[in-house]
C-alpha cells in the first residue's frame, strides 16, 4: 500500500510539474506558465517539440516542413507574410519521410492552408529512412504505436519531467532556447575565416550529407516518390496549398573534376522524377490549382560563393556547405512569394519549372557546372582534392 502512495504522489507531482513548465509544448491546462516558452529547448526531442508548437500555434496561414536547412534557413516572421501566421516545422536530420508523415498531418487535421515542402539534394535516390534515428515515432506526428501512451508521458513521464527541470534552471539563467517558439533555429556566428573552414573541411571529408547520396545517383527511391505522390494527391483533394522546392547546395560539395568536358548534370535524375510526378498528379485533377516545383539547386553567385581560403572572413550565404542563411532563405520567399528579393544579387536566384522548362533548364545547369569547375570554382576545386587527399588513406 505504501508503495502506491509513493506511485501515486510523484505521479501527481510530476503531473503538476509537467502541466506548469509544459517543456515541449504538448499539453495545455489553465496554469501553464507562459513566462517557460523562450527557454523550452527541444532539441532533445525534435519532432515532439515541433508538434507542440503546432499545437500551441492553432491555425496556420502557412508552414514549412522538410530538414534542418528549413529549420535553420526560413523565417517564418519574413516581412513579405504580411504578419500572416507562419511556423517553421523543419526537423534537423529528417528528410523525405519524416516530411510527408508532419505535411501529411497538416492537412490531415487541416490545420494550414499552404505548405512549403522542402525537398533535400540527394534524398530521392537515397535509402535513407530517418524516421527510427530521431523521436519520430514518439510524437504525434507519427501514427504508429499508443498516442494514449504518448499523450501521458507527456503528462507526467519522467522524461519530460527531467525536461521540466532543465527548463526551469534556464530560466533561471536567462538561457534562451535553441529554437523560437515559432520554430527557426536561432543563428549561431562563428568566430570567423577558420573555425567555418574546419567545419567545411568535414563536409568534404564525409562529402555527403546522406548516407548513399550522390548527384549521379541512378535509381529513385520508388518508396519516397510513392508516399510524395500520395501526399500532392491528398494536398488536391482537400485544397491544400502545397510548393515544392529544391534546396540550394554549395556546388563544391558535390563537385567533381572527373566531369570537367562532359554533359553531367547534378541531381538530373530527382528532377526529372519530381516534374514528372507533378504533371502526373496534376493531370488527374484538372480543376485543382497547379503545385509549383521551384528548383533553388542552381549555379548562381550564392550558390557557388569563393570559400575564404585567404581570410578570416566567414562567407557570407552559407554556414557549412550544405546551410543557406537566413537572407538566402528570405530570398526563396520572396522568390516563391512572387515578392521582390532584397538580397543584393538575388533577384534570378532560383527558378520554376515544369515539363515545358525543364530541358532547357537543365542545359543551363550543364553549362553552369562547367563554367563552375573550370571558371568560379576551380580554386576551390582544387582546394577540395588537396583536402581529400590529405584526408585520404
Amino acid at each position: 500500500m505504501g508503495f502506491l502512495v509513493v506511485v501515486a504522489c510523484f505521479t501527481l507531482f510530476a503531473g503538476i510539474v509537467n502541466t506548469w513548465v509544459n517543456p515541449l509544448r504538448l499539453t495545455s491546462t489553465p496554469w501553464t506558465a507562459e513566462k517557460f516558452d523562450p527557454y523550452r529547448e527541444i532539441s532533445s526531442q525534435i519532432r515532439s517539440g515541433k508538434a507542440g508548437m503546432l499545437r500551441q500555434a492553432g491555425e496556420l496561414d502557412a508552414a514549412f516542413v522538410g530538414s534542418s536547412r528549413v529549420a535553420n534557413g526560413l523565417d517564418p516572421n519574413y516581412p513579405g507574410w504580411g504578419g500572416k501566421k507562419v511556423l517553421n516545422l523543419g526537423c534537423a536530420g529528417g528528410f523525405l519521410f519524416e516530411s510527408v508523415a508532419i505535411a501529411d498531418h497538416l492537412i490531415e487535421t487541416g490545420r494550414t492552408r499552404t505548405i512549403l515542402l522542402g525537398i533535400d539534394p540527394g534524398d530521392l535516390t537515397s535509402s535513407v529512412d530517418t524516421r527510427p534515428l530521431g523521436d519520430f515515432y514518439n510524437s504525434p506526428f507519427s501514427t504508429q504505436g499508443d498516442a494514449i501512451d504518448r499523450e501521458i508521458r507527456y503528462h507526467v513521464g519522467i522524461s519530460t519531467l527531467e525536461q521540466s527541470f532543465e527548463t526551469i534552471e534556464r530560466l533561471k539563467l536567462d538561457r534562451p532556447a535553441s529554437y523560437t517558439p515559432d520554430g527557426l533555429r536561432v543563428p549561431r556566428r562563428g568566430k570567423g575565416g577558420p573555425k567555418q573552414l574546419q567545419f567545411i573541411r568535414s563536409n568534404i571529408v564525409g562529402e555527403a550529407f546522406l548516407a548513399d547520396d550522390s548527384p549521379s545517383g541512378a535509381r529513385i527511391n520508388e518508396q519516397k516518390i510513392q508516399a510524395l505522390e500520395e501526399l500532392l494527391e491528398k494536398a488536391l483533394e482537400h485544397g491544400t496549398e502545397l510548393i515544392l522546392f529544391l534546396h540550394p547546395r554549395h556546388a563544391l560539395l558535390g563537385a567533381d573534376r572527373d566531369d570537367i568536358g562532359t554533359d553531367a548534370c547534378p541531381y538530373q535524375l530527382e528532377r526529372e522524377a519530381l516534374v514528372a510526378l507533378v504533371e502526373r498528379v496534376t493531370s488527374r485533377h484538372l480543376d485543382a490549382a497547379a503545385i509549383p516545383l521551384w528548383d533553388f539547386l542552381v549555379f548562381h553567385p550564392i550558390t557557388t560563393e569563393p570559400l575564404p581560403l585567404d581570410s578570416s572572413a566567414r562567407m557570407k550565404h552559407w554556414s557549412d556547405l550544405d546551410h543557406y542563411s537566413i537572407e538566402v532563405g528570405n530570398a526563396m520567399q520572396a522568390r516563391i512569394l512572387g515578392l521582390p528579393v532584397e538580397l543584393k544579387g538575388a533577384s534570378g536566384f532560383g527558378r520554376k519549372i515544369d515539363s515545358r522548362s525543364l530541358g532547357d533548364h537543365l542545359d543551363k545547369l550543364r553549362s553552369g557546372y562547367q563554367r563552375y569547375l573550370t571558371e568560379e570554382g576551380a580554386r576551390d576545386l582544387d582546394w577540395k582534392e588537396e583536402t581529400a587527399a590529405e584526408e585520404g588513406p
